[in-house]
């Protein structure tokens, strides 16, 4: 069977931090790039193949993104309860799938998934991986490792822990080496723990860790000694210093991170995932009952972050772009890019900063695959976009991928038909009767709804 092949010219931003080849071109044979440079330099043997060529006018030439947050098990849950206890395996891994092609459609050809209900992530990545549906290459944590402090134990404790809930519940160290091989037997990418908790969840998640320093160093040994990468969930300082010291890959948020902590993260090549579309999103969209402890927690957050991920970004720690796509606040398709327009507006990042940070930055979380994606090169996966404009100028232009000219996957231009919306079923949704309390006011004879 003949290979396919195309010759893209236009700007190429290529996902590393050198500056925009502003006539450059790129040639894909096959699934692969086969050459990259300067127009003017471009081999004739190229141009004497017959393959399409996509010159159009101000285009720019990027990696595919590389999301490093998703949940694509949790079907944009729109509570804790909806996640953990509603909807059948079955039917979830059903919608996993369907999103899926929406997260791919959106320019995301590669994601970091950050915990999974059941084995769904593994099932939505080896069906993606084997052809029988269309989505972005997934790397999969399995359920998060947690303890009665940690995020995902938000229920009460005469209540049996929900088998649908992403975590699993630790109670001994002895759990602790058992969930992990537990896991790799299941054929998980990366283990993911939830070393603090949640302002969704609870108004006091900021001030403690979910583990200690020994339990952290005992979960990053065993999983570095079975071939994964670990990652963790820590919001408050002290579980971002004690992970980062017992040598985690990757930190998600770490908006509390103090100096300690930082120079933890650079002695042991840590990274982190801040994931502040999730934040920035439950304050724009105003609904002050939202969460455990309402927006104010969450821009307090905001605050912070800006604060002191700034300062960790300028002493040396990589930050990777997430979206944590998968909550009704960030729904699949839609967000995947805004992480890189706060880079730039809260952190300080240049476009190309940022741009890096969502595509190339990320493929440390990919072991499997990594050195395949994320930048355009010779040898590597065609992974590409071509879009409008020039992203190193306005990185807004990456959050429209209605006007993308092509969303190339493995050197094969994707399908871009919208998928229909689909319809929620009855079981998916919390049992609210209704959201407050309907009090009789004496006064005037009528009710009112109070929160």
């Amino acid at each position: 069977m003949q290979k396919k092949g195309y010759i893209l010219k236009g700007r190429i931003i290529d996902g590393t931090l050198a500056a925009p080849i502003e006539r450059g071109a790129v040639v894909v044979d096959g699934e692969r790039i086969a050459w990259v440079g300067e127009l003017d330099a471009l081999p004739h043997d190229h141009l004497s193949r017959g393959y399409q060529v996509i010159d159009l006018p101000d285009r720019s030439i990027l990696p595919g993104l590389i999301d490093a947050h998703t949940h694509i098990s949790f079907g944009e849950s729109r509570s804790e309860e909806e996640n953990a206890l509603y909807t059948p395996v079955e039917f979830r891994t059903a919608k996993a799938l369907y999103y899926s092609k929406k997260i791919l459609q959106a320019g995301v050809t590669s994601a970091f998934d950050a915990a999974t209900a059941y084995n769904i992530g593994q099932a939505v990545r080896d069906a993606i991986d084997t052809g029988m549906f269309d989505g972005p290459r997934f790397t999969i944590s399995g359920k998060q490792l947690t303890t009665h402090q940690g995020l995902e134990d938000s229920f009460p404790n005469n209540m049996e822990f929900p088998p649908g809930q992403s975590a699993v519940l630790i109670k001994t160290r002895d759990d602790l080496v058992e969930a992990i091989r537990f896991q790799v037997k299941d054929e998980v990418d990366a283990i993911k723990v939830s070393g603090s908790n949640d302002n969704l969840i609870t108004p006091d998640a900021l001030g403690s860790s979910a583990f200690t320093f020994e339990e952290f160093c005992i979960i990053a040994n065993e999983t570095h000694r079975l071939g994964r990468i670990c990652s963790v969930h820590a919001r408050s300082r002290d579980s971002a210093l004690d992970s980062a010291r017992a040598g985690f890959d990757n930190l998600f948020h770490a908006s509390y991170i103090d100096d300690a902590g930082i120079e933890a993260c650079l002695e042991n090549k840590c990274v982190i995932t801040p994931t502040l579309t999730l934040l920035v999103n439950l304050i724009d969209a105003k609904q002050s009952n939202a969460g455990a402890s309402g927006s104010s927690a969450f821009s307090r957050e905001v605050e912070a972050a800006t604060v002191n991920l700034r300062r960790a970004y300028k002493a040396g720690v990589p930050l990777l772009a997430g979206s944590e796509s998968g909550w009704s606040p960030v729904p699949y398709g839609q967000w995947h890019a805004r992480e890189m327009e706060l880079f730039v507006d809260l952190l300080g990042m240049s476009p190309i900063e940022a741009i890096h940070a969502n595509t190339l930055a990320v493929t440390r979380l990919l072991p499997r695959y990594g050195h395949e994606v994320g930048k355009i090169e010779a040898g590597r996966l065609a992974d590409l976009l071509v879009v409008p404009g020039n992203p190193a100028k306005d990185i807004r232009i990456l959050q429209r991928p209605r006007s993308f000219d092509y969303i190339f996957k493995g050197g094969t231009p994707i399908d871009r038909t919208p998928q229909a919306p689909r319809v929620r079923k009855w079981y998916e949704r919390q049992k609210t009767f209704l959201n407050g309390v309907y009090e009789f006011d004496e006064e005037t004879g009528r009710g009112r709804l109070t929160l």
